[in-house]
């Protein structure tokens, strides 16, 4: 079998560039690692926030339902993001999970009754603070999913940006005081949607260049 001229020097860059490398933890534990920095944001989120009735609003079973299927969706969706960082395991159930409980968490946002108070302010600056919130979340995942092997590099930053912006609609669930259905379904929901899609772009190029490996070229 003839090898190609630029075979040998390919693989001496190869073992060249080898170093050691630590075993990663198994997706559960860090997943587990992921959720207590997440549950740290949804913590801070309901100290600063501008809701000043958080106790009150959590006696609602409603209110609590719709911070409970945000978190629950940003959870399995970094399940998601780490599995797909793993050749070999499939991220599609905890994606049909995470897929499932951000729709129902939407839904729920139609129940609010209306609400005085939803200007358009409030609006941006709730699609502001979920991009701030969830950006501790979603750096701490691009991280342990760059650590992988992602073979889909778009998927796997959909996955990312889902888990940490989904974390981010559910801190400023918690920390705006705006209950009106229309401004949740518009600026809570749908900036998640933006912030993922922004994330996968992102996640993607800076996978590729982790792993682009140069090749001589051929001659």
């Amino acid at each position: 079998m003839t090898l190609p001229p630029a075979h040998e020097t390919v693989v001496a860059r190869l073992v060249a560039d080898v170093r050691p490398v630590r075993r990663l933890w198994p997706p559960a534990v860090r997943l587990v690692a992921w959720a207590a920095a997440a549950a740290t944001v949804l913590v801070f989120a309901a100290r600063v926030g501008l809701r000043d009735d958080v106790a009150a609003a959590l006696a609602r079973p409603g209110y609590v339902l719709e911070v409970v299927l945000l978190a629950g969706a940003a959870a399995a969706a970094a399940a998601a993001a780490l599995l797909a960082a793993i050749p070999g395991r499939d991220p599609r159930p905890a994606h049909a999970v995470a897929a499932l409980l951000a729709g129902l968490g939407a839904a729920t946002f139609l129940l609010e009754p209306p609400a005085p108070g939803a200007t358009w302010l409030a609006g941006l600056r709730c699609a502001a603070c979920i991009a701030m919130f969830g950006l501790v979340p979603w750096l701490a995942l691009v991280a342990a999913v760059a650590r992988g092997a992602a073979l889909d590099g778009r998927a796997a930053g959909a996955y990312v940006g889902a888990a940490g912006f989904l974390t981010g609609a559910a801190a400023v669930r918690l920390a705006c005081p705006v209950d009106d259905g229309h401004h949740l379904l518009v600026w809570h929901g749908l900036p998640v949607v933006g912030w993922t899609a922004i994330s996968a772009l992102v996640t993607t190029a800076w996978l590729a260049r982790r792993t682009v490996v140069p090749i001589a070229a051929r001659g």
